[in-house]
């Protein structure tokens, strides 16, 4: 993950100036560019283009706070920090976890929800490893998504195992029904979707999570405004219950769906041996 991040960094470099808005730009711009990636049901992108879930519904909700308009900067998750570090964005909202790393680069607001990862491999590959530590087998091959917290953790957690990256979840689960690979780090509703899905039989070999991250808004580290106006936003819908309600709406069996294939890939969507 840091290496997607560090190439952000020399691009950005490498465009002088350009930097992301603050909160007066933006307000007199009228518009608050908001850089997403399909990632359900964060971001829910339909076949016809349409993009909705959790995120969509919490920007436009923010937009209406501020007064602004929303204009949604699609890019592939592993380029959503370089959308705000080169000024393509303004802030991220796309299921975003703060994280070390992410943090070298950017600000975060405060949290809004909480994710779980666990790995989900094969019946018959996890009777044969019997533990997680047996998984760490070349014959096992683990998909995670290029730029995101499960390749973290399939790296850190499966060093031994084939590792094999891909540009969205939505790739992930095709693999894992065509045998392309063995299993992949996921969360809910991924989770619960690689359990049905046909032809193989999948499971969760383990009780408890390998990571929980905290997912907020992210904006550029000069953007102290924005930030503390993002900050503000946060507090005031959490005593509203508004977290919980949005929650309730898109973790649920009606959207546990996978988005349409984004018509974007990561570049450095390869498998690593």
């Amino acid at each position: 993950m840091v290496r997607y991040l560090l190439s952000a960094v020399i691009g950005v470099m490498c465009m002088g100036g350009v930097r992301a808005a603050d909160l007066d730009e933006i307000k007199e711009r009228g518009t608050l560019r908001v850089a997403v990636a399909a990632l359900s049901p964060f971001v829910i992108k339909a076949e016809d283009g349409t993009l909705s879930g959790f995120e969509i519904d919490s920007t436009k909700g923010l937009g209406e706070h501020l007064g602004v308009e929303i204009e949604y900067v699609e890019k592939p998750f592993c380029e959503l920090a370089e959308a705000v570090l080169s000024g393509e964005a303004d802030v991220i909202a796309s299921g975003y976890s703060n994280m070390p790393e992410r943090r070298r680069l950017l600000d975060f607001s405060l949290p809004y929800h909480d994710t779980e990862y666990f790995v989900v491999v094969t019946k018959a590959k996890a009777k044969k490893a019997k533990t997680l530590r047996g998984m760490n087998r070349k014959d096992v091959a683990i998909g995670y998504q290029h730029g995101g917290v499960s390749g973290m953790v399939a790296h850190g957690e499966f060093p031994g195992s084939t590792l094999k990256g891909f540009s969205s979840f939505t790739e992930i689960l095709d693999a894992m029904e065509a045998g392309e690979v063995d299993g992949a780090v996921l969360f809910d509703p991924y989770l619960d979707m690689a359990k049905d899905l046909d032809g193989r039989k999948f499971t969760v070999p383990h009780e408890f999570a390998l990571t929980r991250t905290i997912e907020a808004f992210a904006t550029d580290q000069n953007s102290d405004a924005l930030h503390d106006a993002l900050n503000e936003w946060v507090i005031g819908q959490d005593l509203q219950g508004y977290w919980d309600d949005l929650e309730k709406k898109w973790f649920s069996d009606e959207y546990a769906i996978a988005s349409a294939p984004p018509p974007y890939a990561c570049a450095a969507a390869m498998p690593v041996q």
